[in-house]
């Protein structure tokens, strides 16, 4: 081949890559095929969880409204009985309380940040705010010492007991 059919070829490539860059920045559709198809897809199916998961979460709220009501008429039927039948609803309560007490196997490995930590927290139950623990961790006497590991944590801890278990401080 001889130099100009090379040049003439690069000129042509060229060219066609302007044209293709221009029309990318206009928006202009010159029948190539668009990613826009697939992602209007993709957002209609994600409309479509999260409308479920809405519905969901009201049901699982409306379960624990009526719970929540079902413990208050315990309670007051509690006070109405006599000393010694109050005495054993009140071992019972405390029974509940452990029942409802959430524990969970916190994993700890190497290069974990204090959010991904307190997320897992969250996420699992054991703290109602992951910010708090977030900011607690990043404090100069938990910073950067969280420790690799298995915890078993639960709700009945406060944010300073799980600080110093995964940390390894002393107590």
């Amino acid at each position: 081949m001889n130099k100009s059919a090379i040049r003439a070829f690069g000129i042509a490539i060229f060219l066609v890559g302007a044209l293709l860059s221009i029309a990318d920045r206009l928006d202009l559709n010159i029948g190539l095929p668009t990613v826009a198809s697939s992602n209007d897809k993709d957002v209609e199916e994600l409309q479509k969880k999260l409308e479920q998961a809405t519905k969901e979460i009201a049901a699982l709220k409306a379960n624990s409204t009526k719970e929540t009501g079902n413990d208050n008429k315990q309670q007051e039927n509690a006070t109405d009985m006599s000393a010694e039948d109050e005495h054993t609803d009140s071992t019972q309560n405390a029974e509940k309380k452990t029942d409802n007490e959430v524990t969970m196997t916190l994993q700890i490995y190497s290069g974990i940040t204090p959010y991904i930590v307190a997320q897992k927290l969250e996420d699992g139950g054991i703290i109602t705010n992951s910010v708090e623990m977030e900011l607690l961790l990043a404090n100069a006497k938990y910073a950067r010492s969280l420790q690799i590991g298995s915890y078993e944590v639960n709700s009945s801890m406060s944010l300073e007991e799980i600080a110093k278990l995964i940390t390894g401080k002393k107590q």
